[in-house]
């Protein structure tokens, strides 16, 4: 019972983890991202380490590095997109929840629905890690 009592608290942790898929992000200014981030999604820290000169994003990592955020913005720092690596270890748990909460649209890509804008997810498996990308989606 204990064990079952431990399992539960880890999928409802990482359940939380994960939720960043469920906020819609897309069309967010910066500022309006760093503070969900910093009021809701205490277990990820801003990496400001690290700058790719090519893109303009926002980069949060989680305490235990096995999920990075990547935030993608327009020149006025609105959200065009978001992407969430994460290590394989949560590949199971992260299907489960794209499953249970967006529509199937075809192998590893769902859609959700907001407001009337159509908003793609795609999962992609890399070497090492896999990727979960959102946003608008292309007809």
């Amino acid at each position: 019972m204990r064990i079952l009592k431990s399992l539960g608290m880890i999928s409802f942790l990482f359940a939380l983890a994960i939720q960043v898929q469920g906020q819609n992000f897309i069309g967010m200014h910066k500022n309006d991202i760093m503070q969900v981030m910093k009021d809701s999604r205490k277990n990820f820290k801003l990496n400001t380490g690290v700058v790719n000169p090519h893109y303009k994003y926002l980069k949060y990592e989680d305490k235990i590095n096995e999920m990075t955020l990547l935030f993608f913005l327009s020149e006025e720092d609105i959200c065009t997109m978001s992407r969430q690596m994460c290590d394989y270890s949560n590949i199971n748990d992260m299907e489960n929840y794209l499953n249970s909460t967006y529509i199937p649209d075809g192998k590893n890509k769902w859609f959700y629905t907001v407001d009337g804008i159509q908003y793609s997810v795609q999962l992609v498996e890399e070497d090492w890690f896999f990727t979960v990308t959102t946003q608008l989606k292309q007809e």
